[in-house]
């Protein structure tokens, strides 16, 4: 069994401005990521009921063979162990101890970097080996598959592998009719909606610019934005920070801050100052800070009126605690997708949609970028995902509109929609196996807060069944601003040998 299988993740930034601190908190316990190594993206607080070992979990996002990613994804770890005293890191790939710690004798640390950092370029290691490698701390590497269905799931994959490039190319060739039919089929508030989702997919605009569109087609189709409190909440930011001067309700909370302790007894001026003290030292969350400050100026001092824009930035703070970035980007899908059924208009409409959706998720799965979201619609509607079935539709229209391009010809994908569905569904027996081994090792051990470590698409799934076992838990997503290189993952999961890492084997 190889050391390391990578499962792609789908990157998710969460890149808009929600909190000014450089500290990204966590509520339970309180874990802070610095914000340029890496964004919380979930918390959970189990309610003990005595059965289960007060344990958090720190499940980190993996994006495989991204090495932005990684290198932040150690910066963490890195941080993990020294604030913390992390020790435990659980990873997918391998079974048992996958250290790498004993490298360490070989060489000084400069050579440990320099070489460590090409294997990590090439996607031959990850983060947590990087740091095991070049860092003196120590960690326990331990992986957490179950053999047989991790050799299942790589043979899985080769099956893919063998028809993904092929399959690509006749899908591609699809698209490229269905996006020409779109023109002529879709009203133009459909192919608008189309242009603002395909420029917010590509980051030409930001989620602000793209949420705020949706908000405006959610309003023309009479949608009520109350169904999806966190793309709500999330607006609401959005206003505020149009309004708010930072710098200025900066300089009115220090002028408040002395307005108030005018105004206390001593054992409250003495709050004061220690409530402060412990911000500063980022001891609380800024949340936590301002809720108390405007208690106790409460019915004091005039905040609104005489400090308007501490006032908006106080409210800026509150909101942005309600905003759950995971949730806000499934709303942002939901409600896409109640907007354009509130646009199609004609069965043919409905039909190039339903063939456009499902010719993006097949896409996806063979890039192995599919969700847990997709794979699900992927089993629940099976029968709409036979390319088959569309060749008459896509034929029919292509005359009728005087198109030269016709629809080629091919089974591939109807033939392997089933090797599709078993690929996934190894992946989701694999998170079972992951939590069953998880949970036996962190038994044998008396570390209160661990990491555990796989590719994004196990994240919900994974943090359903921590919840079930009753573990705390706080989800983490690395930094990433660069996209993965496809070529290198999939010559990773091939286990093909680069020419660099012959020329490392050879002389290093």
């Amino acid at each position: 069994m190889k050391n390391k299988i990578w499962l792609k993740t789908v990157a998710v930034l969460f890149t808009q401005g929600l909190l000014l601190l450089s500290i990204t908190w966590a509520a339970i316990p309180e874990i802070r990521i610095p914000s340029q190594y890496g964004t919380v993206k979930e918390t959970y607080a189990a309610q003990n009921n005595g059965q289960v070992p007060e344990r958090t979990i720190i499940h980190i996002q993996d994006a495989h063979c991204n090495y932005e990613a990684q290198k932040n994804m150690a910066k963490v770890l890195e941080y993990l162990a020294r604030e913390y005293n992390l020790k435990l890191i659980m990873v997918e790939g391998g079974s048992g101890n996958v250290n790498l710690s004993f490298l360490r004798n070989y060489a000084d640390e400069k050579s440990r970097l320099e070489i460590a950092d090409k294997y990590l370029k090439e996607g031959k290691i990850a983060g947590e080996e990087y740091l095991d490698i070049v860092s003196d701390f120590p960690l326990e590497l331990y992986g957490i598959e179950d053999a047989a269905l991790y050799d299942a799931h790589l043979a899985a994959f080769e099956k893919v592998d063998s028809f993904r490039e092929e399959g690509l190319k006749y899908l591609k060739g699809l698209s490229n009719i269905v996006n020409d039919l779109k023109a002529h089929i879709y009203s133009q508030e459909l192919q608008e909606l189309e242009k603002k989702n395909s420029a917010y997919e590509d980051k030409t605009i930001s989620l602000v610019e793209y949420c705020g569109y949706l908000n405006e087609m959610a309003g023309r189709k009479s949608l009520e934005l109350k169904d999806y409190p966190h793309l709500a909440a999330f607006s609401e930011i959005a206003l505020l920070e149009k309004e708010i001067d930072f710098k200025v309700a900066e300089l009115q909370r220090n002028t408040f801050i002395k307005d108030l302790a005018k105004l206390l007894d001593e054992k409250g001026v003495q709050e004061l100052i220690n409530k402060t003290q412990e911000f500063k030292a980022k001891k609380i969350p800024q949340e936590e800070y301002y809720s108390f400050l405007k208690a106790r100026g409460e019915q004091k001092l005039e905040l609104e009126s005489n400090y308007p824009q501490l006032d908006a930035y106080i409210k800026y703070v509150t909101v942005s605690r309600k905003v759950n970035a995971a949730i806000l980007l499934k709303e942002v899908s939901a409600i896409e997708e109640e907007i354009i059924d509130g646009c199609l208009v004609n069965n043919d409409q409905r039909k190039l949609n339903e063939i456009s959706k499902s010719l993006q998720i097949l896409t996806k799965s063979l890039n192995l970028e599919l969700t847990p979201e997709d794979y699900e619609f992927f089993r629940a509607n099976r029968l709409q995902f036979s390319t088959a079935s569309w060749i008459d539709f896509l034929t029919r229209n292509c005359q009728k509109y005087n198109l030269a391009m016709q629809p080629p010809a091919s089974n591939l994908i109807d033939e392997n929609l089933q090797q599709l569905e078993v690929f996934y569904q190894l992946g989701v027996e694999r998170e079972r196996a992951f939590i069953r081994n998880m949970a036996d090792k962190i038994n044998e051990s008396d570390e209160k807060i661990v990491v555990l470590i796989t590719g994004g698409f196990h994240t919900p799934g994974i943090t359903r069944m921590l919840k079930d076992k009753g573990y705390s838990y706080v989800v983490v997503a690395p930094a990433i601003t660069r996209k993965s290189d496809s070529g290198i993952y999939f010559s990773v999961l091939r286990g093909e040998r680069s020419h660099s890492e012959e020329a490392l084997n050879q002389g290093e």
